[in-house]
């Protein structure tokens, strides 16, 4: 990403939908407040299930801050690793 000094960002439409063995997700690109264009991605099954898992994950630190530490915690404790 260049830095230019107006971020980039996306905004989702439609949604996702199964196409074959891909994930399709229409997304609309933004630069600052422009619009600069509406794109589909397409993504592999494995890959749509890794964004899952990282969307789970940053969304559930934003919920419940500090949570993953005190879990590490609690499992150190436990188990000693």
């Amino acid at each position: 990403m260049t830095d230019d000094g107006a971020s980039r960002r996306l905004k989702l439409v439609g949604g996702a939908r199964l196409d074959g063995d891909r994930i399709a997700v229409s997304a609309m690109l933004f630069k600052g407040p422009v619009h600069l264009s509406t794109e589909e991605v397409s993504l592999s099954i494995d890959d749509a299930s890794v964004l899952q898992a990282q969307l789970a994950r940053a969304l559930n630190e934003h919920a419940f801050p500090g949570l993953d530490q005190r879990d590490r915690r609690k499992r150190r404790m436990r188990y000693g690793f």
